[in-house]
Order: C-alpha cells, then structure tokens, then sequence
C-alpha cells in the first residue's frame, strides 16, 4: 500500500522535529532538548501520539525555565526597568493566550492529527525564543 499524504506529512513532521534538536548539534544542545530528542527517537515518539506527549514535555520544561528566567531577570532591574519588563511579559503571555485561542480553532478540523503536533512546535519555539529574549536582561549572560 502506498503512504497517503498522511503519511507522508507524519514523517516530515517527526524528520524535522528532530532536525530542528540534531545529534549534531549535541554540543550546544539545551538539556531539555536533548530529552525531546530521545522521547522522540524511541518508537512511541514517532506515532502522532508519542509526538504530542514528547512535544508537551518539553513545553512544560521550557515553561518553567521561562518562569525562573522572568524571576531572575525581574530580580537584576532597576525598579523602573522592572516595571516596564513586567508590562512587557504580561503582553507576552496575553499574545501567547490569544494564539493559543486560534490555534485550537476549528480550522485543525480538516487538518489530520498532525496539525496538533505542528502548533506545539510552534508554541515551543515561541517560548525558548523568549526565554533568549530574557536572558538579555541578566548580568553577564
């Protein structure tokens, strides 16, 4: 039987979910990335459910070391600096809020299963992206 284009689809999505956390780059590879890495190398990983279990894990991680990123940062400011990061964060988080309302719309309804996988990469992204984002208020880093 040939693949379907759900198929397919599956397979580019868990090639390059791991592409994007290469063996390669191992050197310069975040902890919690190299878990997803693993999670998604095992056979549970490469089912669309395994891919969304594995994805969500790292979510949560990198959710926390956001918060604890946000708390050290909040702890290097000025007051006034404080102020203004701790406005910017809560836009953040609104923008995050909205996005994840449109995400889970009723367009992923024609989309397969993978859509699900697909915006958690994407919200994965958007987190470590502004993880880095914080690190710029920390002395020395």
């Amino acid at each position: 039987m040939p693949p379907t284009k759900h198929h397919t689809l599956l397979a580019a999505t868990a090639i390059a979910l791991l592409a994007l956390n290469s063996p390669g780059r191992a050197a310069d590879k975040d902890p919690i990335d190299a878990k997803l890495d693993a999670c998604l190398a095992e056979a549970t990983g490469q089912t669309t459910a395994g891919m969304v279990e594995c994805t969500g894990t790292a979510v949560d991680a990198w959710e926390k070391r956001l918060n604890e990123t946000y708390q050290k940062a909040l702890a290097a400011l000025d007051p006034t600096s404080r102020d203004l990061l701790r406005t910017a964060q809560q836009q953040w988080l609104a923008f995050r809020a909205a996005e994840h309302a449109a995400q889970a719309g009723p367009w992923q309804a024609d989309r397969g299963s993978l859509a699900r996988v697909e915006v958690m990469g994407a919200d994965l992204s958007a987190i470590k992206e502004r993880v880095e984002e914080l690190r710029d208020y920390l002395p020395g880093d």
